[in-house]
């Protein structure tokens, strides 16, 4: 489709930018002599057919009407009789321009050329030379369009549709142009990604557009001097600046951008507050012109990874993302390698000290960087996009598990799996619980889901539905690291939550922190008062149990008990604390 069909409707069609379409003297000149028309030919002996010219008028539709129109028609009925070659060249361009503009505003391009028409030689509409007189106007006339059409396209490529700002395409060439100038300015760039904070309104695509207007024209007013502002992507800018910057004016100037967007922006009868996240790069030399743009994203990447507000580029960040990415690809080829194990933790019954079940921990025996969390792997398996198929590994693993257990090794006990905050919006999680256990003949009590505090507190239909989906078919729930999270009261008496585990964190100097065992005791206390089994974390040593034991909680974990077990070992151990 001919950008001249597009019809921009303030919404989802790209802006149509005018652009002036000028031939030079010389060029018209050369291409009347390709026509046989020399200068004296096209000097004198013009006549206009004013009756064909008004019964055009008359016969155009209402949809082709426009201001380039009628001023073309003025063109042409006023057009004298004998000009000079230089007044010839300026009328053609007054007339490019017009049928420019028109044929944008719907004009057909018959109903152009026989607007030409009506402009003969001599009076005879029949003669050669008026002939070679339209041939020429007709080329004149495709060849503006087609020039405009082009430059049309050049724009739309480099040019955000929107905003019209300069897109990512002539940063790139704007950099490449710094790095093989002999000046060398010295280059500042930032990539500044704005945030919609909670409780605005969610952008619909409509509202896009105009918000990132409004953003746009608020960016500008923060920078002075020698700047170009560059749309990369939806509330997403670059800012190139041909200055020096030190850190000191870099914060200067962050903190009048922060300061530019705590005021709500208005757009179309909604209010939005966004919050500027900027990765900057300064004081670069000129020999790492070319990578700027890298550095900068890398650097904005970094500040958003890390909720950070301005993040400036150094290569030790560089190398941390090497080392995240290297370890990504590590912990992917674990897990579709099935490297991965799960390792079981002891939970005990008190003051007995019998085992009762076991916490299911994720580990990388064979890993290539040691010391790698559990939290950090399932971290990264969902930052892969693998979450959902590991939560399925998980499920049917520990349910195999606990049917090797109870079923072949004969131990009464329990297993507790730690389900993702995501999980809950997984509406076919209930029956993929169900199925595993069934698979593997294991009854519900024999499993218990542990979701974190602030997962679990969630208030939405869908995680709402597939809790109550799962407590349902008769699993139990545990709230896990209770006490770190924004617990309302209210809505855990209301949660069918059936164990609370009370974090390691108020646990393991509850000896010596007469501050943490009056804490400790008075989450217990609440959670029996509202009919919650408790369970602490982290009992590492006698002294600490003693005291767990005084309060009268009734289930423990802890390297005191023992540290999570390979599969073998745990069944050893278990053997030999169990009740029987």
């Amino acid at each position: 489709m001919s950008l001249t069909n597009i019809i921009e409707d303030d919404v989802n069609t790209p802006y149509l930018r005018a652009f002036d379409v000028e031939y030079p003297s010389e060029n018209v000149l050369l291409k009347a002599q390709q026509y046989q028309l020399d200068p004296s030919t096209l000097t004198s002996g013009y006549k206009v057919d004013l009756i064909q010219l008004e019964n055009l008028y008359h016969v155009i539709s209402s949809a082709e009407r426009s201001d380039a129109l009628d001023q073309l028609f003025v063109l042409i009925a006023t057009w004298p009789t004998n000009l000079n070659i230089d007044d010839f060249c300026l009328r053609i361009n007054q007339c490019v321009a017009q049928w420019v503009a028109a044929s944008q505003s719907h004009a057909q391009i018959a109903t152009i050329t026989h607007l030409l028409r009506c402009l003969t030689l001599d009076g005879n509409a029949q003669s050669l030379q008026t002939q070679q007189l339209h041939m020429f106007l007709f080329e004149i006339l495709g060849e503006s369009l087609q020039l405009c059409q082009q430059q049309q396209i050049n724009y739309l490529l480099n040019h955000d549709a929107v905003t019209n700002l300069p897109n990512t395409h002539l940063l790139f060439e704007d950099i490449e142009r710094e790095t093989s100038s002999n000046q060398h300015l010295e280059l500042s760039l930032f990539s500044i990604r704005f945030l919609i904070e909670r409780g605005t309104n969610t952008i619909s695509p409509i509202l896009q557009p105009a918000l990132s207007i409004k953003v746009a024209e608020l960016l500008a007013t923060c920078f002075l001097g020698e700047f170009t502002i560059y749309q990369s992507g939806t509330l997403f800018f670059n800012v190139l600046i041909k200055k020096h910057i030190n850190t000191t004016q870099l914060h200067l100037l962050v903190a009048k951008i922060q300061r530019c967007y705590e005021q709500i922006i208005h757009v179309e009868h909604q209010v939005f507050i966004v919050m500027p996240v900027i990765g900057a790069v300064i004081e670069t030399e000129a020999t790492n012109y070319p990578h700027i743009y890298d550095f900068a994203r890398v650097a904005l990447n970094h500040a958003l990874a890390n909720n950070l507000d301005i993040v400036i580029y150094a290569p030790e960040i560089s190398d941390a993302v090497e080392r995240q990415k290297k370890l990504e690809l590590d912990i992917t080829d674990a897990f579709n390698n099935e490297d991965l194990e799960l390792y079981l933790q002891p939970i005990v019954s008190l003051p007995d000290g019998h085992c009762v079940g076991a916490e299911v921990l994720l580990r990388w025996p064979n890993a290539k960087s040691k010391g790698i969390y559990p939290n950090v792997m399932v971290e990264i398996i969902n930052k892969v996009g693998l979450g959902k198929m590991f939560t399925r590994w998980l499920i049917h693993s520990v349910c195999r598990l606990a049917h090797e257990l109870i079923n072949q090794n004969k131990l009464s006990v329990y297993l507790t799996l730690n389900l993702r905050a995501e999980d809950l919006y997984d509406k076919d999680l209930p029956l993929l619980i169900l199925q595993s256990s069934q698979f593997w003949k294991i009854q519900p009590e024999n499993l218990i889901l542990e979701i974190t505090e602030n997962g679990i507190l969630e208030e939405n239909e869908t995680t709402l539905a597939t809790i109550q989906q799962i407590t349902d078919n008769g699993f139990k729930l545990a709230l896990d690291d209770f006490g770190t999270g924004y617990s309302s009261m209210a809505r855990l008496r209301s949660m069918p939550i059936s164990l609370i585990k009370i974090d390691q964190s108020f646990v393991r100097q509850i000896h010596l922190s007469d501050k943490d065992f009056r804490m400790v005791q008075s989450m217990a206390s609440l959670a029996e008062s509202i009919g919650k089994e408790v369970l602490v974390e982290g009992v590492e040593n006698e002294a600490s149990l003693k005291l767990i034991n005084e309060i009268g909680i009734r289930k423990a974990q802890g390297y005191y008990f023992s540290k999570p077990l390979p599969f073998d070992e745990f069944v050893s151990w278990a053997k030999i604390n169990s009740a029987s």
